[in-house]
């Protein structure tokens, strides 16, 4: 975990230098598209920490509401467990290459390696797209799953490869 906090403070501090002042982002307003992919590494409340893939598509309804689709891996008891979801995220405090947000997700899973497990979940998160062109982006993002409505399930800390488009 210590190495991924070090390698997320350094892409951000190197690409804050490279693209100080060169350019506005062109990906966080109305009906703009957005693609993202990421491998993140979860520390779950009980058992082994877990890579987890996840994909998603967002739509811009306005310069600060974005709804999502998302689809990602999540592995539980040495089972892994295909889930999609959907969910809206809120953009704040605007900057020409920094735009931070907070969002939530619901997701539903009925499809499993063995096909035999049924689960509804919500993510909160918050993060920030980091512009390093006006389209393309690196996004750190923290949060929080909770399977079934239960209790807590664990925690993240990824980054997203995010490309912006009209």
């Amino acid at each position: 975990m210590k190495i991924l906090k070090n390698t997320l403070a350094s892409v951000l501090v190197l690409s804050t230098l490279a693209s100080a002042g060169t350019f506005e982002q062109n990906g966080v307003k109305e009906g703009n598209n957005r693609v993202a992919a990421t491998a993140r590494l979860t520390s779950p409340d009980e058992g082994d920490e877990n890579i987890q893939f996840i994909g998603q598509y967002g739509k811009f309804l306005t310069d600060d509401i974005e709804i999502m689709l998302d689809v990602f891996t999540h592995t539980q008891n040495a089972e892994t467990i295909y889930m999609l979801g959907a969910g809206v995220n809120y953009y704040f405090a605007k900057t020409p290459t920094l735009t931070p947000y907070i969002g939530a997700q619901y997701y539903h899973s009925d499809y499993t390696a063995t096909g035999d497990w049924d689960s509804n979940g919500m993510r909160t998160n918050i993060g920030a797209h980091k512009f390093l062109t006006e389209n393309f982006a690196i996004t750190p993002e923290a949060g929080a799953l909770f399977i079934d409505f239960e209790d807590y399930r664990e925690s993240y800390l990824n980054i997203y490869l995010t490309y912006f488009f009209d």
